[in-house]
Formats: C-alpha cells, sequence, structure tokens
C-alpha cells in the first residue's frame, strides 16, 4: 500500500475540483438548453395538474426531467405557493415526482462515454457556436454540455485512481457502510454544491475505479436526498409560511423515505445487484469498476420510485404535518399595485415566467379599466378632488406597469427560444399599450377635467343615450381586450380588432349629437363642443389602444 506522501496531492485535487466544476458547467448547459427547448410544452405540463395525486407525480417527475433538476422544479413549486398559483396539497406529489425524474440525469452519467465524450464536445460547441437554427443550437448546447459532464466524471475518475492502493481512504470508504456517517456526508456534499447530481457524479466516479462499495454509495445517496432540501428551504426565507411549508414538505418526504430503507441498506444492496448488469468474468476492483455505476444509478432509481410510491398515500398528513410545523399567519392584504405573480422563482424556466407576466398583466389591465373608466367620469362631472385621487390611483397603477415591464426584462436576460423571445415581446407590447391608456386618463382626460373647470364648461346636459352608448362601447372594448390577456382567445381578439368600423360610426353619430346639442351660439357653447370633441377623440384612442392589445394576444 502507498503512503500518502507518495500520492501528488494537489494534481489530485485539481483534477478533483476540476472535474467537478467541469461536470456542474456542463449540467447546467444541458439544462439551460432543455429549459429552451420544453418552452411552452413546461407550461402545458404544469397545466395539465390536477387534483389526481398520480397526475401530479407525473407531472413533477417530466418537469424535473425537462429541467434536469429537482431543485429547481422545488424551487418552482415555493414561488407558486407564494404567489397563490397552486395550494400545498397540489405541491406534495410533484415534489415526490421530482425526486423520480431526477433519477433520469444519475442514470445516464452511469454510462461509460469515455469513447464518445470528445466527438460530443466536438460536435456540441460546432453547433451551438456555428448553426443558424436556433433548435440546432440549442441542441449543441445541451449535446456540449453533455459531453462537459462525462469529461467532468473521467476528470473525477483519474483524480480517484492513485486511491486504489491508499489504504486510509479505502478503510474510510468501509467505514461510508455505516449508514448515519454515509447519510450524513452524502447530506452536507450536497447542502454545499446545491447539486444531488454532482454528489451521484463523485459516487459513480469513485465506483468506476472500484473504490465505493455498493453499500456506502447508498448511504451517501440517501443523505444527497436529504440534503438537495436545503435550496428549497433557502428559497423560501422571506416568503409567506406556505412557501415555507413547500420546503418542510420535501425534507419531510425525503426524511421518511430515507427511514424506510436506512436500516435495511445491505438487503437492499443485495436486491440491487441482482436487478443490475453484472460481469461474472471479471474479478476483484475490475468487477466493482464495472458493475458499481449502474448498480448506484439503479439504486438512486429504485429508491426514488419505491419511496414516492409508499408516501403518495399520505400526502394529506405530509402536507398537514408541515402545516403544523410552520403554521399560517394572517397576511396584510397587499396593496393594489404590489405584484402578486411576478415570483422571482419562476425566472428560473423563462416560458413559466411568461405566464406569471402574463397574469400581473391581467391584474394591471383589470386597474387601468377601472382607471380609464373614471377618467371619462371625472372629465364629464368631476372636480379638484375627483382629479387628485384619480392621479394618485394612476401613480399607483404606474409602480405596477414598471415592476412588470422590469420583471420582463429580467426573464430575457436568462436562457430562452426565439418563440419565447416573441412572446415576451408580446406582453411587452401590451403592457406599453396599457400605460398609453393610463396617459390618457392621466395627461389628457385630467386636462379637459381642468379646462372644464376653468371655463365653468357644462358637459352633463350634452350626454345622451347615443353619447352614454358610445362610452359604454369603448370601455366594454377596453374590458374584452384585458380579459383577452387574461384567456387569450384569437377568434374574440380578432372580433375586437374588427369592431373598429361599428366604433368609427358610434363615434360619428355622437359628433353629430354633439353638435345638434351645443348649438354654438356663444363662447360657453362653443366651449363645451371643443371640450365634448377632444374626449371623442380621447375614447377613440382608448379603443384603439385596446385594439392593439388584443393584436398583440394573438401572438401570445
Amino acid at each position: 500500500m502507498r503512503k500518502l506522501g507518495e500520492l501528488n496531492l494537489i494534481h489530485m485535487s485539481g483534477l478533483l475540483v476540476g472535474g467537478l466544476a467541469l461536470f456542474l458547467f456542463g449540467l447546467q448547459l444541458m439544462t439551460d438548453g432543455l429549459k429552451a427547448m420544453a418552452g411552452a410544452r413546461l407550461q402545458d405540463v404544469l397545466g395539465r395538474l390536477s387534483a389526481n395525486r398520480f397526475r401530479g407525480l407525473l407531472a413533477g417527475a417530466a418537469v424535473t426531467a425537462l429541467l434536469n433538476s429537482s431543485t429547481i422544479t422545488t424551487v418552482l413549486m415555493v414561488g407558486f405557493v407564494s404567489a397563490g398559483l397552486m395550494t400545498l396539497a397540489q405541491t406534495v406529489p410533484m415534489i415526490m415526482g421530482a425526486n423520480i425524474g431526477s433519477t433520469f440525469t444519475a442514470q445516464l452519467i452511469a454510462f461509460d462515454m469515455s469513447v464518445l465524450t470528445p466527438f460530443m464536445l466536438a460536435l456540441g460547441f460546432l453547433a451551438h457556436a456555428f448553426a443558424r437554427r436556433e433548435q440546432l443550437r440549442r441542441l449543441g448546447g445541451i449535446l456540449l454540455g453533455f459531453g462537459l459532464l462525462f469529461l467532468g466524471i473521467q476528470f473525477m475518475g483519474d483524480a480517484t485512481r492513485p486511491l486504489r492502493t491508499f489504504q486510509p481512504f479505502i478503510d474510510a470508504m468501509q467505514e461510508m457502510r455505516s449508514p448515519l456517517v454515509g447519510v450524513a456526508v452524502g447530506a452536507i456534499f450536497t447542502a454545499v454544491v446545491q447539486s444531488s447530481a454532482a454528489t451521484l457524479a463523485i459516487i459513480i466516479a469513485l465506483g468506476a475505479q472500484g473504490l465505493m462499495p455498493l453499500e456506502s454509495g447508498i448511504a451517501l445517496i440517501l443523505g444527497a436526498n436529504v440534503g438537495t432540501c436545503g435550496t428549497a428551504l433557502l428559497a423560501a426565507i422571506g416568503k409567506p409560511p406556505e412557501a415555507l411549508q413547500v420546503g418542510i414538505v420535501h425534507l419531510l418526504f425525503n426524511v421518511f423515505g430515507v427511514l424506510l430503507l436506512v436500516f435495511i441498506i445491505p438487503q437492499y444492496a443485495d436486491f440491487v445487484r441482482h436487478i443490475s448488469p453484472s460481469a461474472p468474468e471479471l474479478s476483484g476492483v475490475a468487477r466493482l469498476a464495472a458493475e458499481t455505476p449502474r448498480q448506484v444509478a439503479n439504486a438512486h432509481t429504485v429508491f426514488s420510485v419505491a419511496s414516492a410510491l409508499a408516501l403518495i398515500w399520505f400526502t394529506g398528513p405530509l402536507a398537514r404535518l408541515a402545516q403544523i410545523l410552520a403554521p399560517s399567519r394572517p397576511q396584510p392584504p397587499k396593496p393594489d399595485f404590489s405584484p402578486i405573480y411576478l415570483d422571482e422563482e419562476a425566472l428560473l424556466a423563462p416560458s413559466l415566467a411568461i405566464e406569471r407576466a402574463r397574469l400581473e398583466l391581467a391584474r394591471y389591465g383589470g386597474q387601468v379599466a377601472a382607471l380609464a373608466r373614471r377618467g371619462g367620469t371625472v372629465a364629464v362631472e368631476g372636480g379638484l378632488d375627483d382629479i387628485a385621487a384619480l392621479l394618485e390611483r394612476d401613480k399607483d397603477a404606474e409602480r405596477l406597469g414598471a415592476a412588470i415591464l422590469s420583471y420582463i426584462g429580467r426573464a430575457t436576460q436568462e436562457e430562452h427560444s426565439e418563440r419565447d423571445a416573441e412572446r415576451m415581446l408580446d406582453l411587452a407590447q401590451i403592457a406599453a399599450s396599457l400605460d398609453a391608456v393610463s396617459d390618457v386618463a392621466r395627461t389628457n382626460l385630467v386636462s379637459a377635467t381642468k379646462r372644464r373647470l376653468e371655463g365653468g364648461a357644462d358637459l352633463v346636459h350634452l350626454r345622451d343615450e347615443t353619447t352614454s352608448r358610445f362610452a359604454e362601447t369603448v370601455f366594454a372594448g377596453l374590458d374584452e381586450a384585458v380579459a383577452l390577456i387574461a384567456e387569450p382567445d384569437e377568434e374574440r381578439a380578432e372580433r375586437l380588432i374588427e369592431a373598429k368600423a361599428k366604433l368609427d360610426d358610434l363615434a360619428a353619430a355622437t359628433r353629430r349629437d354633439v353638435l345638434q346639442k351645443a348649438r354654438l351660439n356663444d363662447e360657453a357653447d362653443v366651449l363645451n363642443f371643443r371640450l365634448a370633441n377632444e374626449l371623442i377623440e380621447q375614447l377613440k384612442e382608448i379603443s384603439r389602444l385596446s385594439r392593439a392589445v388584443a393584436r398583440f394576444v394573438k401572438g401570445l
């Protein structure tokens, strides 16, 4: 056996940390590419979520496989619960499914890809750097990340190869057979690197060198499942108690799963060996190196599936226990201008962030529509106090509009597809159109109100069935545009756009009616007509902006 001084620790350490860095970077490249390619499909998977716990389980597994990270899925659940988009009970089966979806990565990295790795790196780089089609660039990024991931595993394997003859390390690996030691080490390391996949990669790299007994690997896997809960718990800091409950559910599920297995690791290892490919033609370290990587991956998969199937019947008790540990407390209602749906976690997946921004835009649109209606009323019969209240209300709405645009801007900085880029642009255009409606109320209608008050004009007597129908048609069109943001419908949007001719006819009829009533006998009549005509133009502008919203909604 070799002594510690005979080993080149600097070289080994460099290979180990460098390999881990390559693995994590490759994993991030893969995740970014998969998120961008998943696009709207990711939202579809979440959209199919129902009260059925098994569908929730499948949805969690599918989303995690698409995102290549159970941590991201759980953090997204924290954001959705804090935004009121999901209940705690809905997240429980999805969290269980996330554990199953994460085994996909472990199965991939258990393959020996040393021969193909250079080709993955070369082809991936060429496609990522030079392909003209976006889909090919995304595929290139995924392939490049895949190659870097396997190159990192090779580096870690090269770093640990000299330890085959280093007795203290061999003894330490045998110590990992102790469940408590293995679970503790796996949990701490995973919590530090915030990636259970990285822990699995190191376990597989050690197993490929014949250094990691399967029993030790299983104990570390159990610890990794507990350690990965740390990120979700950190994400819940500063969020409502309901968000913390999601992190606690994740922790409880993994802890209970570990307790189901931790005391029967030797028997479980024998079962995994029985169902995994074997290499009886080899012996000793060579056989361990050939068999252990796949055994580790299978141990992870079987554990995740079995614990999910065992505990899915207890989703209700798990949720209630989490609510006891982190009890909800009455939350003061958020002001209307405070965002509700713009959770930062959704930015991890731009296709989901787009949906959050759309929901917030629908809220903002409702405020703008109410502001415009109030502005029309104030312009005809309001006083100075009404103007002050209208301007204060507009200031609040303006803050919400700015928050939405800022959120969309941050989403554009994340890796996203061209389709998502088009949708983000449409959302920004919708926000700008709603801002313009708000500007009409804040600037033009308020200006007309002040001129009416200064000139002592009387617009009330000009109001009749024709003018009222025209104004109501305009505001009904704005309400319809806002409803389309909440529930995009191409046919309804087209009908709103095609209503321009009808609106123009109503505007013309309203002008004729106002002219007839104003008579224009003196300066007061002239002022009344001018102000009424100006209001007609402002209402036509609101209608034009409503149709613009409908056109942009068609692209969502």
